[in-house]
């Protein structure tokens, strides 16, 4: 362990000076006026129908990304529900099957896809035990019987019911038996109606929910759930033309459609601000994502005992495996008396004040007192936050 970080009894600078999204190493921790309405959401719609639509909103800075990815790693894969993330979606429909599939891959889905399916082809040497998926390509294209393996697979995909509509059936048949020439996808792939297009010609929407339903067959996941970050992004554009605006909606629409029908969830972060946005685009439809309202997190700032938890459990993680440090050493124990409001309520303003000062501690050891005086934290703090001028 480096000198400088065993003087303040850390092994690293657990705060990471971005402060945005989530520490790379420890358990991740929300308060518990964040997590329980996470968590009665999740309990009530497991094997429920109807919508399964959720939103958080709140200020920048307010811990939205941080509370998604709680969600991804934590809340969420207790109830085999399998997430997805999504940094700042694009507002048409296919933008969605585009980053899914990518952020996937198309060779990884295309070989799980086909491991559930097991597709056996007449006369075919070897078996799923016998050959890798890459082999089963090879010998599909050697012998041209790409039409044959097409048919077997939209057969099996049927019994196995992942789809009934044949035109799709197809596509993903295609999808497989293609990926041996063209094992990425590409952005084209997604869009229905251009020459070689993956997805259904006026059938996003069921070839959609047909992409989902596979990969949860595959997975062996109760549900999915799409994890939306930044929306705002989409509905806070400085001027939506109409079109933005129909596929905007029109892919909210599609989207709470699938939640209704499917094993599928969707939750999104956004601002108060893009919250309005969104309702007066179209209230019945927000009405109806946020079930009236009873589907809406609005993130409170934080207390003092909740910033002080979330500072000491960011230091715990770093600490020597014998240590005999206070709790928030090198912060004194009265250090929420030392920081200011706007600070210690904010998440992001609160992580990038900590690191900032174990950061300058580690910089110049000789010149900053151990644990950090009152002094010392008030420069920290208007360095990186300058309290607002009063004439």
């Amino acid at each position: 362990m480096d000198d400088a970080y065993a003087r303040l009894e850390l092994c690293f600078n657990p705060f990471e000076p971005a402060a945005s999204g989530v520490p790379v190493s420890g358990a991740l921790w929300v308060p518990e006026r964040w997590s329980q309405p996470l968590q009665r959401f999740v309990e009530t719609m497991e094997g429920t129908s109807g919508t399964k639509a959720y939103a958080i909103s709140g200020e920048y800075g307010s811990g939205k990304t941080y509370l998604l990815r709680w969600l991804e790693r934590v809340e969420l894969p207790r109830h085999r529900i399998r997430p997805f993330f999504f940094d700042n979606p694009g507002v048409r429909f296919y933008d969605l099957a585009n980053t899914l599939l990518r952020q996937i891959g198309r060779e990884e889905f295309a070989k799980s896809l086909w491991e559930f399916l097991n597709p056996k082809l007449p006369g075919f040497q070897g078996s799923l035990f016998e050959d890798s998926f890459q082999a089963w390509l090879l010998s599909v294209k050697k012998h041209r019987r790409e039409k044959e393996a097409i048919r077997v697979l939209s057969e099996a995909m049927q019994t196995k019911g992942v789809a009934d509509d044949e035109e799709i059936r197809y596509k993903l048949g295609r999808l497989i038996v293609e990926t041996y020439d063209r094992p990425y996808f590409e952005y084209k792939d997604f869009i229905a109606g251009r020459q070689g297009s993956l997805v259904a010609e006026k059938e996003e929407a069921p070839y959609f929910a047909t992409i989902l339903r596979s990969l949860r067959l595959i997975g062996s996941a109760e549900a999915l759930a799409f994890l939306m970050d930044e929306f705002e992004e989409i509905s806070l554009q400085k001027r939506l033309t109409k079109r933005q605006a129909h596929d905007y909606l029109a892919t909210m629409k599609r989207l709470i459609g699938l939640t209704e029908h499917e094993q599928f969830w969707i939750i999104v972060a956004m601002t108060p601000q893009a919250a309005e946005v969104t309702a007066k685009l179209e209230p019945a439809l927000w009405q109806r994502f946020v079930s009236q309202g009873k589907h809406q997190f609005k993130i409170p700032p934080l207390n003092d005992q909740e910033a002080r938890e979330l500072v000491r459990r960011r230091l715990k993680n770093a600490r020597p495996e014998e240590t005999t440090a206070k709790p928030l050493f090198p912060f004194p124990e009265n250090m929420m008396e030392l920081f200011r409001k706007d600070i210690k309520s904010s998440p992001r303003k609160l992580v990038k004040v900590c690191s900032l000062a174990i950061a300058k501690a580690i910089q110049a050891p000789e010149q900053v007192q151990i644990p950090f005086g009152a002094e010392y934290l008030r420069q920290i703090q208007k360095e990186l936050y300058p309290p607002p001028s009063v004439e």
